[in-house]
């Protein structure tokens, strides 16, 4: 799979552009504040339907403007793919998938599958369990409509009993949702298991490349079922015994929405104990797993989107980076041209003011 065409018409600093992206490594350069970034959000957004910068969606359209545009073309193994997506405010946005219009979002995922990372994902390892959940909800939902679509039906159930839990509680109504909320966890949980439990051994590949072997990674799905086969029935007892906190708390403290990624080197929890240093490169053996393991479940590799992240790693890891994505489709964002690139073939944009020019 490779993007082969972005088109933007009104989408944050750019008015109408159209680039042509070869297979291979794209590199836009430019100082902070050129629109960098913008292209990347967009390409992230035709692969997720979300922005990964913003919940805002009318804040992608471009001041002064009452609606955007933002279309990609790409090639996958059966062909030619198109995403367009209209966002005009007070409305609700518009997808075309291959010049047909859809009704769900999750039609839009799989016709251009990516992994970003950004600046904010050096914060996975170290910051709370609600980035690690997201990490797995991204890659999966990409791979599997069905996770999508039970991941919302979860959260559905959830925000009801978070609703009754604010409200004068009935015993009975909350015996209901919880034995809804039970159920529909169950498919949630075994999908992140099953992800986790491909994760560890890949992730441990990357990051002995990373570390130079010098330290051992391992990473376990730390659910709310405790790791028992009979799921549901467990997480029916557990909202059992937290009813009377969930009560005082008015929100549900137990669930799939709740659970995390525990990561360590040897017996040292990074989160907690780690360094920045053991933290970043842990962050980064999981990005390069993510990669993996899409491109395992997809058969091919999915655009890989680096923004403004290679100055936050030291030189090695730059090198070992770029070492690892060769054969991947990957657009690279970077303040100015460096050494760095000099035995990579790569192409070059120059952004400046919402323009970009090919060099």
């Amino acid at each position: 799979m490779y993007l082969n065409k972005l088109q933007l018409w009104n989408f944050r600093s750019y008015e109408n552009l159209e680039l042509l992206f070869p297979d291979g490594i794209s590199i836009l350069y430019g100082e902070n504040g050129q629109g960098k970034t913008n292209v990347v959000e967009a390409i992230y957004l035709l692969c997720t339907g979300r922005s990964h910068r913003t919940n805002r969606e009318h804040d992608m359209i471009m001041l002064d403007r009452p609606w955007t545009r933002v279309r990609a073309e790409n090639l996958q193994k059966d062909g030619k793919h198109t995403v367009d997506m209209v966002m005009a405010r007070g409305q609700k946005k518009r997808i075309l998938v291959n010049g047909l219009a859809i009704s769900r979002i999750s039609e839009i995922l799989g016709q251009l599958s990516g992994v970003i990372f950004s600046p904010e994902d050096l914060d996975l390892v170290k910051e709370g369990p609600q980035k690690r959940r997201r990490f797995m909800d991204i890659e999966l939902s990409q791979v599997s409509k069905n996770y999508f679509y039970a991941l919302n039906e979860y959260n559905k159930v959830l925000e009801q009993r978070n609703s009754l839990l604010k409200e004068t509680v009935n015993t009975s109504s909350l015996e209901v949702w919880d034995q809804m909320l039970a159920t529909k966890a169950v498919p949630i949980i075994k999908a992140r298991r099953d992800f986790c439990s491909r994760l560890e051994p890949k992730a441990r590949e990357n990051h002995k490349y990373l570390s130079s072997g010098k330290e051992e990674l391992f990473c376990f799905y730390k659910d709310c079922a405790q790791g028992k086969e009979n799921i549901e029935e467990t997480l029916l007892e557990a909202l059992y015994k937290s009813r009377e906190t969930d009560i005082k708390r008015a929100f549900t403290t137990i669930g799939p929405h709740k659970d995390d990624i525990v990561i360590k080197l040897g017996e040292t929890d990074l989160r907690y104990f780690g360094s920045q240093g053991q933290q970043r490169t842990a962050t980064l053996a999981l990005k390069l797993t993510e990669l993996d393991l899409m491109h395992e479940d997809l058969g091919e590799y999915p655009v890989l989107l680096l923004d403004d992240v290679l100055s936050e790693l030291d030189e090695r890891r730059q090198q070992m980076l770029l070492e690892k994505i060769k054969g991947v489709q990957t657009i690279i964002t970077v303040a100015q041209k460096t050494d760095h690139f000099k035995n990579i073939n790569a192409n070059y944009f120059e952004v400046q003011k919402g323009k970009v020019f090919k060099r």
